[in-house]
């Protein structure tokens, strides 16, 4: 025990911007040193966001160019870190998958796994990148890293095969995969432990559905600290579990053990705690705050601690705070500098955002992307918007992929690409993303990067007016205008999706948008006939009411639109 004790001083352990040196035994001095640099200069942020000189992208982009030197040294960790700052230090996928693959050559662990991820991505474009993945995956599994450790338990769970003859890469079995999953529970892996509790969850083959045994695995996980973990047992906790016959009703509503199971988890150090106090008191818990009252002073403390043990959820929601300033008390005015709890500073902002982005939140791409495409606070940089907007799309972040999506429409930081465009404003649309269902239809009606089809562009523009979106309505009522069949005019059909567009333009009270409308429907009353107007009220009545909420709020800090709160739960 006294020789672990004394070789556990003499390793310098450091956590920062993503990379953490616990998880590299060789490190050199060198590069903990470096690393050590830039987490002082990054605390100064962390802990007094907007309150202080510190050029935030500076000292990342000075430890950068000294880990580059290191790198060139054939040093493994600093290469790994190269590739892993990717984006961040202006790197391309492909420059990135070179120093993946030269320090995972090197025997670098981390980077094995790493590369396997970037590799996996290709899927069933590139059968050779996915067997390379998961040779590296076994091989990073065997040397204990936990990544790959789930990662292989994942692709026992799928099974991977290839070629027209199915020839077995990863066998199917979910046997194999569970017992990945329990040797990640005994290494205290709180994310394999959160993977034994879906599976019992769900129940698959082989693993019957036992919902106390997947509570039993939860609650272990989030004492390991899996922060997926504690939120979703904590929000059991906070509203009770559901009584219904498919599912048992296993934990009553106890906001003071919630609360208490939050409050030890903060105390032991555990950043994601924090930051969940933070969402509680923000929102409050119950009818009128009836268990928790909302404090959003109280909450805005637990953000900023949660945010200094460098959770990026907390990092994002202390970014969207200092985006749009925040008050004390709602319900006061905002204009009342005794009400003001954070003044706006886009600045720290975008520092926090950064941040929250090294410390690989998706989110956190995206909206530095938006900075750099709007040139807010730093200089307009289309090639940098386009490598953010890449990495958030990639991740599964819709509006990443819509504005992914314009930037190779209109050939801005890469080269057009309306093929390219077409196929990012797809994935959007199909996670409901009402701009890219309207973007979409419109290059289908127009046959630009597709095949002009009006009835697949009327579509798309159904599935946007249908949650509220008064352009999509103004889209359906031109296209009925002119003819989905060109030439065909439906002037009742165009009347009536007008006619709602307009509703949506009195309800939000923008004269611009009511002008617009107001334009709209005068123009076809014109064209119509006294039966047409008839018909055009019917259609009108039957038809059913659009959400009112209008198009989703982007999530970023773009002037022309409102950021996201909350961190990563907000995929909207």
């Amino acid at each position: 025990m006294l020789l672990t004790a004394i070789k556990l001083k003499l390793v310098a352990l450091v956590a920062v911007a993503g990379i953490d040196t616990a998880d590299m035994p060789s490190a050199s001095k060198e590069f903990v040193s470096i690393l050590e640099t830039l987490k002082a200069e990054q605390d100064k942020v962390q802990q007094n966001p907007g309150g202080n000189n510190t050029d935030i992208n500076k000292s990342f982009n000075d430890a950068v160019a000294k880990v580059r030197e290191l790198a060139q040294k054939d040093d493994p960790d600093a290469t790994y870190a190269l590739a892993h700052w990717g984006v961040l230090s202006g790197a391309n996928i492909n420059e990135v998958a070179a120093l993946y693959r030269k320090a995972a050559d090197k025997g670098q662990v981390l980077a094995k796994a790493e590369l396997a991820q970037v590799l996996m991505q290709a899927g069933a474009q590139n059968p050779d990148a996915v067997k390379e993945a998961i040779k590296l995956i076994k091989e990073a599994e065997a040397a204990d890293n936990k990544v790959a450790r789930r990662m292989l338990a994942q692709l026992h769970l799928q099974g991977v095969t290839e070629g027209d003859k199915g020839v077995v890469v990863v066998e199917k079995s979910v046997a194999k995969a569970k017992e990945l999953l329990e040797k990640g529970n005994k290494a205290s892996d709180g994310e394999a432990t959160l993977g034994l509790a879906q599976l019992y969850s769900a129940g698959v083959e082989g693993v019957p559905q036992d919902q106390q045994k997947a509570l039993d695995y939860l609650i272990e996980a989030g004492k390991q600290g899996n922060a997926t973990a504690l939120s979703t047992y904590g929000a059991r906790l906070l509203n009770g579990d559901p009584d219904t016959k498919e599912s048992p009703k296993l934990v009553k509503k106890d906001v003071v053990a919630a609360l208490k199971m939050f409050n030890d988890s903060a105390d032991k150090g555990l950043a994601a705690a924090n930051r969940i106090l933070g969402q509680i008191y923000e929102n409050g818990v119950g009818t009128d705050g009836a268990d928790v009252k909302q404090d959003v002073t109280k909450a805005f403390d637990y953000f900023t601690k949660a945010a200094n043990g460098k959770d990026p959820q907390a990092l994002f929601r202390l970014g969207n705070a200092f985006e749009t300033g925040i008050v004390k008390d709602p319900k006061g005015k905002r204009d009342d500098t005794n009400n003001i709890l954070i003044q706006p500073n886009p600045k720290s902002a975008l520092d926090l955002y950064r941040l929250a982005a090294q410390n690989n939140l998706a989110e956190a791409f995206y909206n530095v992307g938006v900075y750099y495409e709007t040139g807010t606070v730093v200089d307009k940089d289309p090639t940098k918007a386009f490598a953010f907007h890449m990495k958030a799309a990639t991740a599964g972040i819709a509006q990443a992929m819509n504005r992914l999506a314009g930037l190779y429409a209109n050939g801005t930081g890469t080269t057009q690409d309306l093929v390219a465009a077409a196929g990012w404003y797809q994935k959007a649309a199909e996670m409901n993303f009402a701009p890219a269902q309207i973007a979409l239809g419109i290059m289908y009606e127009q046959g630009a990067g597709v095949r002009q089809n009006r009835n697949v562009a009327m579509g798309h523009y159904s599935d946007a007016a249908q949650q509220g979106v008064a352009l999509a309505m103004l889209r359906l009522a031109n296209l009925y205008a002119v003819g989905v069949v060109p030439g065909t005019p439906d002037f009742p059909k165009a009347w009536a999706y007008a006619k709602q567009a307009d509703d949506v333009a009195q309800n939000s009270g923008n004269k611009a948008d009511i002008d617009v409308t107001a334009n709209v429907i005068k123009q076809l009353e014109d064209k119509m006939k006294d039966a047409d107007k008839t018909e055009a009220k019917k259609i009108y009545d039957k038809m059913p009411k659009p959400q009112t909420a209008g198009a989703p709020a982007p999530a970023a800090p773009a002037p022309e639109a409102a950021p996201a709160k909350g961190g990563a739960a907000k995929k909207k």
